[in-house]
């Protein structure tokens, strides 16, 4: 005798498998579900990390200093961030050109600039003699010598500088070159001192404005712990700052990166001028970089509008600058600051005048190949008496046109 049970086996396993199947979806909805919950949790605590070092609630400060000291000459508004202001500045490059050369230049510049830019630090070293610097390494202050090829210039030199331009009515903007490693510690380290002491004393020569570049490394990005130690690295430099603005100059790919929206957002209200470096190669000549700086910033136009971001070209050579100009200009971007000297943006040069215009004009030749000349004639061959004779019996026997009508 059969089992009844037994006739209902398929039923029965085809029910359990419908049965597993919505467990196993249930199941792995609530594991999606609750690692989505984890992920936001951990996004949301990140941005309160960050929010807390802005907002200035419990941070400990370097150096003691907080956000509610920090004042922004040019304010927190786009609208009083000088649209309009062109730091297309003629780079005085303080290593290679003598002060003598610096002064004649910064008389001598085109009214195309309203702003010089002084690069004070290259590659990690200064550009010139600091006495901060020395003391903090306690080490002694080398005087000048035209003699000796080590040392540059002074201190007082870029004082000279910037009291010259700013009674020429020239904004004075100084890029200062740090390292990506005085980010991320919580202690301030060897570096933040250094930054700090030159930050100090250059802001004691009264510029407008000192960008700090090369925070970010080149494989770096601006996350939200990038973030937190930036505004606290900035902090510091506040501290000592004064009355002079601060800002930063961020690469290209950090306003191409989609997840750093809210960090730029956040660093926008604290800094007072927000910079993109746009790396240029000279090689490529004027059209050449016309399109690549082009094609770089094509991503970021945007960002140039809504943080009113300014373009920090770096230019070798005045094509590779005029390129560069003419692209971001197509694009209605209005401030533009470069980092090499140049002359003239014009991108039409002057032609070599033609010697034609000095020189008498040539002679033409105006012989008529067709006709008859001596030499022709002497080459002719002579004519007989008795084809003479057959072409005037010829003529003679032909009557005149019209002869009998």
């Amino acid at each position: 005798m059969k089992r009844p049970h037994r006739r209902h086996t398929g039923a029965t396993r085809t029910k359990l498998k419908i049965l597993f199947r919505i467990l196993f979806v249930v199941i792995a909805a609530a594991v999606i579900t609750a690692l989505a919950i984890l992920l936001g949790t951990h996004l949301k605590n990140k941005a309160a990390s960050a929010e807390s070092v802005l907002d200035g609630t419990e941070v400990q400060w370097p150096n003691g200093g907080g956000r509610e000291e920090r004042t922004l000459p040019s304010g927190v508004e786009a609208e009083f961030r000088d649209p309009d202001l062109k730091v297309c500045a003629a780079d005085l490059d303080v290593a290679n050109v003598s002060e003598e050369d610096l002064m004649a230049r910064l008389i001598s510049l085109p009214s195309f600039y309203n702003a010089v830019s002084v690069r004070v630090c290259r590659s990690g070293s200064l550009l010139y003699v600091s006495p901060a610097v020395a003391e903090l390494t306690r080490q002694a202050v080398p005087k000048t010598s035209s003699g000796n090829d080590d040392i540059e210039v002074s201190l007082s030199e870029i004082k000279d500088l910037i009291t010259v331009a700013s009674k020429r009515g020239y904004r004075v903007s100084l890029i200062y070159e740090s390292t990506p490693d005085v980010l991320g510690g919580d202690d301030p380290s060897f570096a933040l001192s250094v930054d700090t002491a030159v930050i100090g004393e250059l802001a004691s020569l009264s510029p407008d404005e000192i960008l700090i570049d090369c925070l970010i490394s080149e494989q770096g990005t601006l996350d939200f712990d990038t973030l937190a130690s930036m505004i606290g690295y900035l902090a510091s430099l506040r501290s000592v700052s004064g009355g002079t603005s601060l800002g930063v100059i961020l690469p290209s790919r950090v306003f191409l990166d989609t997840t750093t929206a809210a960090q730029i957002v956040n660093l926008y209200d604290y800094v007072d001028v927000l910079a993109v470096g746009i790396p240029t190669d000279s090689s490529a000549g004027e059209e050449g970089v016309y399109s690549s700086v082009g094609s770089e910033c094509y991503g970021i136009r945007g960002n140039f509008a809504s943080y009113n971001l300014r373009a920090v070209v770096r230019a070798d050579a005045a094509s590779a600058a005029r390129g560069a100009y003419r692209a971001l200009v197509d694009m209605g971007v209005a401030n533009v600051q470069f980092t090499a000297f140049v002359s003239d943006m014009s991108s039409k040069q002057e032609e070599a005048p033609s010697k034609t215009e000095t020189e008498e004009p040539p002679i033409e030749d105006r012989t008529n190949e067709n006709a008859m000349t001596k030499d022709k004639y002497d080459d002719m061959p002579e004519e007989t008496e008795t084809e003479t004779e057959e072409i005037t019996e010829e003529e003679t026997a032909a009557e005149p046109w019209g002869a009998g009508n």
